[in-house]
């Protein structure tokens, strides 16, 4: 019954075993992609472009007739009208008139009457109004304009942000992937030191060498300790920046495609026919240019005349009578002063469009040059890496041939050293050419699309 127990709960574990999902391996693409979807960054980015289109569709109502509703009602605890007839000093005519009305009626009933007239204790009243501007000195048209070049601003903000977090992702990912293989490396040689010092204990018990053969084994196995947790210290930080970059939860442990030279290409787009053109920040600088034109249109058009029609009607109800009414206008406004204030505001728009004009050309010359900078950097960092591979497979060389020498008998100690420290540098400078070259390639192609 036992050994059924036993059977079962093997069966039981390994079949989780073989259940449970893999970890999931992130792969540069997939990294771009979710950074895409989930970076704070480029989602901000995007709900900027989003606010500039409300700001459009805001912008295409003044086009449309501007529609006022304004009611009006009241009640007053004494009348608003109180007059007494009888007052000797009412002056004029109204007074005679009232005098005689009161006379009037009180002979017509054969009695007498008071002489107080009291009315209007409360009232109500409502009007509604439409105006249609027909001509308001372009303002309109103008403000229209800068929506939509607003939209086509925030739009290429958002390919300027994006193009750069994706950038830092890049170079984050292959320098997590650098690291790793870093780390690899080290284990590698921590192997083969374990295997030397174990050579190195039999033959120091057998008394052919001496306790500084042991003691410098024992060195190099602290020193890579120490750049073992150095590693890891780098690994787990540059994994924390990734998985903030990417809107994913940390994972100490990422698992990345490994790092290798398998599709390493050679450039054959020479810097002097790239054109700096497309890039996103040139089209900023011309949208700029625009920007500054249509503000000095808006400028001028509040100096122009302005010209609207509209319909309006009313409703009241005084002394207890409804009485409604409605009356269509025409609206013309003609600005006769402030020319002077205006042509110095224009003037002012001209030097800003100016200034945009030489920004533009100077920005777009320092792009050329950026544009040469990065193409060099990229030949740089493929060269530096074909030169770091060739020391490391001379190293490897060395490094095997010296292990041979030392195991034989004819190679010492500190020759098996410097040759592990040879390979070890060698090992992490290729590591370092080849991000360094990756990094610089993501760079190239994101700037000259």
């Amino acid at each position: 019954m036992n050994t059924t127990k036993r059977l079962i709960i093997g069966l039981l574990a390994l079949s989780s075993w073989l259940l449970a999902p893999a970890q999931q391996v992130l792969s540069l693409d997939s990294c771009l992609s979710l950074a895409r979807q989930h970076n704070c960054t480029i989602r901000s980015a995007a709900l900027e472009v989003a606010v500039s289109q409300e700001l459009k569709k805001q912008m295409l109502w003044k086009y449309f007739p501007q529609v006022s509703l304004q009611g009006f009602a009241f009640g007053a605890a004494q009348p608003l009208i109180d007059i007494d007839a009888s007052n000797s000093h009412m002056s004029g005519g109204l007074g005679t008139f009232l005098s005689d009305v009161t006379t009037a009626i009180a002979e017509g009933l054969g009695d007498s009457i008071g002489t107080d007239i009291k009315m209007i204790r409360w009232g109500a009243s409502a009007q509604a109004q439409a105006v249609q501007p027909v001509y308001w000195g372009g303002q309109i048209v103008t403000a229209n304009k800068l929506a939509q070049l607003g939209i086509d601003a925030s739009r290429l903000k958002q390919e300027v942000s994006e193009r750069d977090v994706l950038q830092e992702v890049t170079d984050t990912y292959w320098l997590i992937a650098g690291l790793i293989d870093k780390r690899q490396t080290v284990s590698k040689v921590v192997s083969l030191l374990d295997t030397v010092s174990n050579i190195a204990q039999v033959a120091y018990n057998n008394g052919l060498v001496t306790a500084n053969d042991l003691l410098r084994v024992q060195l190099k196995q602290n020193e890579m300790q120490t750049k073992s947790l150095q590693l890891e210290n780098g690994i787990q930080l540059a994994s924390r920046l990734l998985c903030h970059l990417i809107g994913q939860p940390y994972d100490h442990e990422l698992l990345l495609q490994p790092l290798n030279d398998d599709d390493i290409i050679a450039l054959s787009e020479q810097p002097d026919t790239i054109n700096v053109s497309n890039r996103p920040e040139t089209q900023l600088l011309e949208l700029n240019i625009r920007y500054n034109k249509l503000n000095r249109r808006l400028t001028l058009g509040e100096s122009l005349p302005h010209l609207a029609i509209g319909l309006t009607g009313g409703y009241t109800n005084f002394f207890e009578k409804h009485k409604a009414n409605a009356l269509a206008f025409v609206n013309l406004s003609i600005p006769l002063t402030g020319w002077g204030e205006t042509s110095h505001k224009l003037k002012q728009h001209d030097l800003k469009i100016q200034q945009a004009e030489l920004m533009q050309q100077d920005l777009t010359e320092k792009m050329s040059l950026q544009n040469r900078q990065i193409y060099d950097q990229l030949i740089e960092a493929l060269k530096l890496m074909e030169q770091h591979r060739s020391s490391r497979n001379l190293a490897q060389d060395n490094h095997r041939i010296s292990l041979m020498n030392y195991q034989a008998g004819v190679g010492t100690m500190t020759e098996l050293m410097e040759a592990e420290a040879l390979l070890l540098q060698a090992e992490n400078a290729y590591t370092d050419a080849l991000i360094t070259y990756r990094s610089a390639l993501r760079k190239y192609n994101d700037y000259n699309k």
